[in-house]
């Protein structure tokens, strides 16, 4: 009996052991969306990846896209839900390799509009000469790098073209902005070239009054969408564990459980395989504003 005794506390010891030096990896996000519900279905979205592979992973909200792109660059946070533009941004910063893109409404991409209230009588871009735009962040893709190197392209020099020009900090406070007047047209993403639906659609389902309040004058050319990337240097060191948990992510819509946590994370539908190339344009775009990706 004692022998048995002595076996089981053994067994038990080496158990606590394995469970307390278990490597815990970690996935970075942007908060998007509210914190709590980033951090919500990212923890899903991980206790489904240890179901499948028995790797663990925990769940880091950074403040922004610069605090994320830092920590994968130190090597603090191994996966990251990167934006489009901040993905640009990290594969020169923190030499970031993507891995998947996000597919919406069926498709990869997306869009840029700029838009005005219907009630204006603002019908084309050139109708905003002179006038007030919102933008998003400077490194929002949608909502100022994709739209204001579009612009360039057309001819127009958006700090010599618009009156006023404004960050509103979101995609919501830019729609908010243009509803309630305090600028004349604003700079978001759109689902579909003809700028049909969009950031204010989406706004619209928490505040129906908002609905048809939008006319959209000006639509972009298409932008890649968000991605799951990881570094190079994770990769090259652990290129078995990082296939795994792709495959993951990758078939992570085939489940009930899964699907609703993309949805409610990014609204994201599905993924795709994904490279470098896939985000030519984007830095065409940084190129087209001066950016320099590398500082």
């Amino acid at each position: 009996m004692k022998i048995l005794t002595l076996l089981l506390s053994a067994f038990l010891l080496t158990s606590c052991f394995k469970k307390s030096n278990e490597t815990v990896y970690t996935m970075g996000f942007t908060p998007a969306e509210n914190v709590d519900v980033v951090t919500t279905n990212g923890k899903v979205i991980s206790d489904i990846v240890y179901k499948k592979t028995g790797v663990k992973l925990k769940t880091y909200v950074a403040t922004d896209y610069t605090a994320l792109i830092e920590a994968m660059r130190g090597g603090s946070v191994q996966f990251g839900w990167l934006a489009p533009f901040g993905y640009v941004l990290a594969e020169k910063r923190a030499g970031a390799k993507v891995l998947l893109k996000s597919v919406r409404h069926g498709k990869p991409y997306f869009y840029s509009a700029i838009f005005t209230r219907k009630d204006k009588p603002f019908k084309t871009i050139q109708d905003l000469k002179g006038k007030s735009i919102a933008w998003v962040d400077p490194a929002s893709t949608s909502g100022f790098i994709v739209p204001k190197a579009a612009l360039i392209n057309d001819g127009i020099d958006a700090d010599k073209f618009f009156g006023k020009q404004i960050f509103a900090g979101g995609h919501d406070s830019v729609v908010l902005g243009v509803i309630n007047g305090s600028v004349d047209a604003g700079a978001t993403f759109a689902n579909d070239e003809k700028g049909v639906t969009g950031a204010w659609t989406q706004l619209s389902n928490a505040k129906p009054e908002f609905k048809d309040k939008i006319r959209v004058i000006y639509v972009t050319k298409p932008i890649p969408n968000d991605t799951f990337s990881t570094t190079e240097k994770f990769y090259t060191q652990n290129q078995g564990l990082v296939d795994k948990i792709t495959e993951v992510i990758k078939t992570m819509d085939s489940s009930p459980e899964g699907k609703q946590a993309l949805y409610n994370l990014y609204r994201i539908d599905s993924f795709l395989k994904a490279t470098s190339e896939d985000f030519a344009p984007l830095k065409k775009a940084a190129e087209k504003l001066n950016i320099e990706i590398t500082k």
